[in-house]
């Protein structure tokens, strides 16, 4: 079955404070900043999310739908990480 392509506002409308593990990522090259991708797992979990990422291999992001607070620096913001297309 197919998955389809969607935005980051798509992201986070359909899975709201989701992590997800994202294929295919479109990357802004500007800004860096993820554009759309396909949802290859959602999970409110980080650690399920991390551990689908290990056994990758390809290009794909990590984004998390919802406003996450980081005690160390006490302030809040979106995360989105990548993974180059050669890595493990």
């Amino acid at each position: 079955m197919a998955r389809e392509r969607l935005t980051t506002q798509e992201m986070v409308e359909k899975y709201p404070n989701q992590w997800l593990f994202i294929i295919e990522p479109a990357i802004c090259e500007e800004t860096d900043e993820l554009i759309s991708g396909i949802v290859q797992v959602h999970s409110p979990s980080r650690d399920d999310i991390h551990k689908v990422s290990k056994e990758f291999i390809g290009g794909a992001a990590i984004r998390f739908t919802g406003e996450w607070t980081d005690p160390k620096y006490k302030r809040t913001h979106r995360i989105t990480s990548y993974k180059p297309k050669n890595s493990k």
